[in-house]
């Protein structure tokens, strides 16, 4: 080996074991920036509570700081090592992520969301003056630090780093170990403090645990119900904005069964396949241009009870906070029933969000094997005859899965394409659904009360057969309109047929319910985003969500925004659409939607 060789190898060496002190050194100044997360955040409401924020937030950080001088400047330093290049692309890209994470805090703080594409796109000049100053100040800081530290580093060749190296390894395993505990026991405390550090995504292993049998689900599920008398939600929400009025005589109020069909799409109910729901549409009110708040179960359940955006589902996951409807529901003395062929938790997690109050004992879950739907079918029709108070109202909640039903009998020619067979099998499952939905409704036509009964039959999303080209088969993959159009239809006491055009939405249920059956005098923008169904409004725009993904949807444009900032502009035809202009008014009221109800 030539003496030049060796000496590249050694300048190599030095280039990376530099480039990981000045990451961590950088990671140190990250963290006193991003301490006004902490303050933000508040004093957790407990010592185990307290010691996984301290551990979270130092490994989040050291990753912040260290990974991104690796992940660059190590290939550089194996390819180019020269001390100029690498040393002045450290100090370009710490600088230009110090800057970035100070105009974080400051949005977080005043918006409680994160740094975003949407944000970027309705800063005013004056933002940009004051970031391009910051990473001015900061560019001629890590100038000076990122030769000091070579200094630090140059010619040492001790075992330090090593030890450091292991010692946040240990960090960020402690912060990861007590978040899986604390999800698996739904211990708020612990996750409330999720959305508070940026590009962080704690690990999640609730089913893993139950699966392994190191958690009981029945006793966490008592205990997370106790925990909720006594943990109060850190005084994270405003939510409602205003205690709510409600007028309506208790004697007046309805039973109300609610049929959640999983991706029935409305364009798919027909006499043909789906002759019950066909005639109750016919029979009661259908709404033909209704959508969905989320390509997924989780996103368009949440948006169907909360009517809010799909960015708030986490604070509300982590706080276990129900709807203002569920626990006006209750306040009304409303016996809660639930009944689903695809249980609660994962992945549409209501047994924590819309069901957060109710205990297990009130819900059931249709056991595997069988015919899970005719299940839940013949255990609602147990459970209403069974009743003890016939006087009080009930909120009963049946939550089909087209998808249980068994294809094993559709025959199919041997070259039938992939569309071709989950089609088949999606149409003969909405089929067996309709044959539950007929005997649900005729045992209840034959159950005598002395109150009325309003019966909603809803989708949570829709479902894709590959019509816009994109090989997207089923949900959860875009936003187009076969994914986000949903079933709403309605048979309400005493109102006759009819069939609404307008462009409604999820968001427009609660509000609904809350002003119409319970006679509440606040405008329904005191808890929701939605409007009345019945006053005919046709959004503008709406937030719509999937599991990581947001988009905001208007008739004519699509602008979906990814985890780290990213965002796609898409036209009516979900084709791309880079020369779209945003608009700035649509913006801001999407971005004001999205912190309105934090405090």
């Amino acid at each position: 080996m030539s003496q030049s060789q060796s000496t590249n190898r050694t300048g190599r060496g030095e280039l990376i074991r530099w480039a990981g002190w000045f990451g961590i050194v950088n990671a140190l100044l990250f963290a006193l920036v991003g301490a006004r997360y902490l303050l933000a955040f508040g004093m957790p409401a407990s010592g185990i509570a307290f010691v996984y924020m301290v551990l979270a937030f130092v490994a989040q950080f050291a990753l912040l700081g260290f990974l991104p001088m690796l992940l660059l400047l190590g290939p550089v330093a194996l390819i180019l090592p020269r001390k100029v290049v690498v040393m002045g692309l450290g100090a370009l890209l710490a600088a230009a992520c110090l800057a970035l994470l100070v105009l974080d805090t400051n949005i977080f703080v005043k918006y409680h969301y994160h740094l975003s594409r949407l944000t970027v796109e309705i800063f005013e000049t004056s933002t940009w003056i004051f970031t391009g100053v910051i990473f001015a100040v900061v560019l001629a800081f890590q100038a000076m630090l990122a030769i000091n530290v070579w200094r630090w580093v140059s010619g040492r060749s001790n075992r330090k780093g090593f030890w450091l190296a292991l010692l946040l390894t240990m960090v960020w395993i402690g912060g990861q170990g007590i978040h899986i505990w604390g999800d698996a026991i739904a211990y708020s405390p612990v996750t409330a403090f999720t959305r508070y550090m940026p590009l962080y995504f704690p690990v999640k292993a609730k089913r893993r645990l139950a699966a392994l049998g190191w958690i009981d689900p029945e006793r966490v599920e008592k205990d997370r119900l106790l925990r909720r008398i006594d943990e109060p939600d850190g005084g994270q929400l405003s939510y409602p904005l205003q205690p709510l009025v409600c007028e309506k005589d208790q004697a007046r109020l309805p039973n109300i069964l609610f049929v959640l069909i999983d991706a029935l799409r409305p364009d798919k109910i027909s006499p043909e396949f789906t002759p019950r729901i066909a005639q109750f549409a016919a029979e009661g009110l259908q709404f033909k241009n209704h959508y969905s708040g989320g390509n997924s179960s989780r996103m368009g359940i949440f948006s169907l009870f909360y009517g809010l955006p799909s960015t708030y589902w986490q604070t509300f996951y982590d706080l276990q906070r129900p709807p203002v409807l569920m626990e006006h529901m209750a306040a009304r003395d409303y016996e809660t029933a639930a009944f689903s062929s695809v249980g609660y938790g994962s992945p549409s997690q209501i047994d924590r969000t819309v069901f957060a109050a109710i205990s297990s004992e009130a819900r059931y879950t249709a056991p595997r094997g069988g015919n899970r739907n005719a299940d839940i079918t013949r255990a609602w029709q147990a459970w209403l005859d069974a009743r003890g108070d016939k006087e009080q109202p009930y909120f009963s909640f049946l939550y089909y899965d087209p998808g249980n039903f068994s294809s094993e009998g559709v025959k199919l020619a041997a070259s039938a394409d992939e569309v071709t067979r989950r089609y088949a099998s999606y149409m003969q499952g909405i089929a067996a659904v309709d044959r539950e939905v007929a005997d649900v409704l005729a045992s209840l036509t034959a159950h005598t009360d002395s109150r009325e009964t309003l019966v909603i039959i809803a989708s949570d999303h829709g479902y894709e057969f590959d019509e816009l080209g994109l090989g997207n088969i089923g949900h959860g993959s875009n936003y187009g309109p076969y994914q986000l159009r949903s079933t709403l239809l309605m048979h309400w006491p005493g109102a006759r047929p009819r069939a609404f055009t307008q462009r409604s939405a999820h968001q427009d249920l609660p509000g609904t319910l809350l002003q119409e059956v319970f006679g509440c005098l606040n405008d329904t923008s005191a808890y929701s985003s939605g409007v009345n169904l019945f006053d005919n409004q046709s959004w503008g725009w709406i937030m719509a969500g999937s599991y990581s993904s947001h988009a905001i949807v208007e008739p004519e444009s699509i602008i979906v925004t990814y985890p780290g900032g990213l965002v796609e502009l898409l036209d009516a035809n979900y084709k791309s659409a880079p020369e779209l202009a945003l608009d700035a008014r649509t913006l801001e009221e999407a971005m004001f939607e999205m912190r309105r109800f934090y405090r």
